[in-house]
């Protein structure tokens, strides 16, 4: 079991740097809590299981397994709490990290944010411009996942948008 000290925040589209090949990825859940993720991409599925503690943090464990066939998908689909979301993934380095751009699609279309995996609880962060560093949006609900698939950022009143 992995501990996962994880930041997000919302990005400056127009400053962003051209972008190296994207992932496409689909992403659904199993259980809220604790969380139970299943994330296809490419040639892959990924159950994911964290347990978020009071700091932020999280404990991860994680297997990855060949794309099941299409009969075991539907399955999968049909045991899903919500429907799934869409997003591309660009892995972008800045400053010894790896930030993790998502371009989310379909009903989620609009919305970019960007994660960064830290190397322990405190560690300095040096932003890249594309960044919005003044909007963490760590712990807002709104942006979990789970959350869009729920009420997708296309269905966003004006005071969330506003946030």
């Amino acid at each position: 079991m992995a501990l996962e000290v994880e930041k997000k925040f919302l990005v400056f589209a127009g400053r962003l740097p051209e972008l190296p090949e994207g992932q496409r990825l689909v992403q659904g859940y199993l259980s809220e809590e604790p969380s139970i993720r299943y994330r296809l991409s490419g040639d892959q599925l990924c159950i994911t299981v964290k347990e978020i503690r009071a700091d932020g943090s999280r404990m991860e464990i994680e297997t990855a397994n060949p794309v099941p066939s299409e009969e075991e998908l539907a399955a999968l689909a049909r045991v899903a709490i919500v429907p799934p979301i869409e997003k591309i993934r660009y892995k972008i380095p800045y400053a010894g990290l790896i930030w993790e751009l998502d371009v989310y699609q379909k009903e989620n279309s609009g919305l970019l944010t960007v994660d960064v995996e830290l190397p322990c609880r405190g560690y300095p962060i040096s932003f890249p411009d594309w960044v919005n560093s003044e909007r963490e949006i760590t712990s807002e609900a709104c942006y979990f996942n789970i959350n869009l698939a729920r009420n997708p950022y296309a269905a966003w009143g004006p005071s969330l948008l506003a946030k």
